[in-house]
C-alpha cells in the first residue's frame, strides 16, 4: 500500500489512541495497555477508500495490516491471469502477516471492500521494536506464528474436501 496514494490517508494519532484501536482487537487480548501503548509507538494508522488496492500480489512490501474498522476483500490470480475472490476480511482482523516474516512477495491482492482504517506494522519497524523491546516484538512474533498456524489449518481442512 502506497501512503502517498490518493485514496490513503494517514491519520495523525498518538500512540495511547492507536492503543485504544488495537484494544478492540484480538491484540487486546494478548497484550497489556501498556504493551499495547509501546506497539502504538511502531504503528501508523490509515484511512483507505473503497476499491483502493491495500497490497499488490507479487510485490515486495514487508508489511502487516489489522483491521480495526471495515472489510477487505482478499483476490488471487489464476494462472490464466483471472482474478478470484479467495476470502472476505472484515474488522478486527491481521492480514498481510506472511510478508512480513519471509519477506516474500505478496501471495495476493488486498482490495478495500469499503472505508478502512489500518494499522500497519512495516518490518523495518518490527526490527526496530525487537531491538528496542524484545519482549514485546517476541509476543507479537507469537501471535502472528498462531495467527498463521490458524489459517493453515482452516486451508488444511479445506483441501481436504478437494482431495
Amino acid at each position: 500500500m502506497l501512503p502517498k496514494e490518493k485514496n490513503v490517508e494517514r491519520l495523525q494519532v498518538n500512540p495511547d489512541e492507536l492503543a485504544q484501536m488495537l484494544d478492540k482487537t484480538s491484540w487486546g487480548n494478548d497484550l497489556s495497555w501498556d504493551e499495547l501503548v509501546t506497539l502504538g509507538k511502531f504503528i501508523q494508522a490509515y484511512k483507505v477508500r473503497p476499491n483502493t488496492v491495500l497490497f499488490a500480489e507479487g510485490e515486495l512490501n514487508q508489511t502487516m495490516a489489522i483491521l480495526v474498522e471495515g472489510r477487505v476483500e482478499i483476490v488471487k490470480s489464476t494462472t490464466s491471469n483471472q482474478k478470484k475472490s479467495i476470502a472476505k476480511v472484515k474488522s478486527p482482523q491481521t492480514f498481510g502477516e506472511m510478508s512480513l516474516i519471509d519477506g516474500q512477495p505478496r501471495s495476493a491482492e488486498v482490495v478495500a471492500d469499503s472505508s478502512c482504517i489500518c494499522l500497519l506494522l512495516t518490518k523495518q519497524k518490527f526490527m526496530e521494536m525487537s531491538e528496542r523491546q524484545s519482549h514485546l516484538a517476541f509476543k507479537i512474533l507469537w501471535k502472528i506464528s498462531s495467527l498463521m498456524s490458524q489459517r493453515l489449518r482452516q486451508v488444511s481442512g479445506q483441501l481436504v474436501d478437494l482431495v
